[in-house]
């Protein structure tokens, strides 16, 4: 398991691995030992397969449960002072 996941950190390290085929990216698995049956699962569009395979739990997290404080309300405005009058 531990050459999937290095291959996989080494692939997104690579931009030439990142954005390589289908071909290269057999060859390089190939190179690193990875069995057949993580090839295949390493090239299929849906992690899934690969995640089955290799043992990952569904939820990896807990997302923040914690309820917002309401927003404080502003002051209440004062009302607008009149303009002194004009003289003649």
């Amino acid at each position: 398991m531990s050459n999937v996941i290095g291959f996989l950190e080494q692939a997104g390290r690579d931009a030439a691995m990142r954005h390589a085929s289908r071909k290269q990216l057999l060859q390089a698995m190939r190179a690193e030992n990875i069995e057949p049956v993580l090839q295949n699962a390493l090239l299929q569009p849906q992690s899934t397969p690969l995640a089955a395979l290799l043992g990952a739990r569904q939820v990896m997290f807990s997302p923040n449960q914690k309820t917002p404080k309401p927003a404080k309300k502003a002051p209440a405005k004062k009302p607008a002072k009149k303009a002194p009058a004009k003289r003649k």
